[in-house]
């Protein structure tokens, strides 16, 4: 059996989803690997418990203000807490959309989440065919879940749309978690966002964009697939 976890990130533009997926039987090398980088990120100050979320560490808020404005601190645990992600046994997809181009193209399009979250179950239910496994997809918690469970029983009756048509066969239930008590969902953030800071962020700033890079290739090896579709 595998696990799913799936989180989002996304500017006025452009939206991305991300998926990390892994076996339940490394479901405690996951949780142990985000204990050392708590642990990790207390030698800076950071409370042990404070939930990892890619923005926040960015910013400096919501737990993460001992290293606000400490630039060298942040890339230092982003980087470290990326590391113990990338050893894990475990793969990441990323599907985003550029959202002005969708609009332009279609007449009434999908809400951008929803495109980006099909593909993403489309991989997902792609590798866990590949493995001859089952997979449950956890999420993070929206405003509008509700209809995307419904959305995604319809895909399981009648398939995705698109060029690559999926009844998500290998998906046995999709759900939802609060992801200050999952490791899985709090890695899959910092992924996401990372991805979205180097793919949709435009600064003039060296340094930022240097630690984007640095963080990116550190996280590197574990994605399997990496996508903007531009309609």
């Amino acid at each position: 059996m595998l696990f799913a976890f799936i989180d989002e990130s996304y500017t006025q533009d452009r939206y991305y989803v991300a998926a990390l997926v892994i076996s339940v039987d490394d479901i405690g090398q996951m949780g142990d690997a985000l204990k050392e980088a708590a642990a990790y990120a207390a030698g800076f100050g950071v409370e042990m418990g404070t939930e990892f979320h890619g923005h926040r560490i960015m910013a400096g808020r919501d737990g993460w203000e001992p290293i606000r404005n400490k630039h060298r601190a942040t890339g230092q645990i982003y980087r470290h807490t990326l590391t113990k992600l990338a050893t894990l046994p475990a793969v990441v997809y990323i599907q985003g959309v550029d959202v002005a181009r969708l609009n332009a193209r279609y007449a009434y399009p999908d809400p951008p989440h929803l495109v980006c979250l099909r593909h993403v179950l489309e991989d997902v239910n792609t590798y866990a065919a590949s493995k001859g496994e089952e997979v449950i997809v956890i999420c993070d918690q929206v405003t509008d879940q509700e209809a995307h469970a419904r959305r995604f029983g319809i895909y399981q009756k009648i398939g995705t749309p698109g060029y690559r048509p999926s009844k998500l066969a290998r998906i046995e239930q999709m759900m939802f978690a609060d992801s200050s008590a999952s490791p899985g969902l709090q890695f899959i953030d910092l992924a996401v966002y990372l991805y979205r800071r180097r793919d949709a962020h435009q600064t003039h700033d060296a340094r930022a964009v240097k630690l984007v890079d640095t963080l990116w290739w550190t996280l590197r090896p574990i994605v399997a697939k990496h996508r903007r579709w531009d309609p």
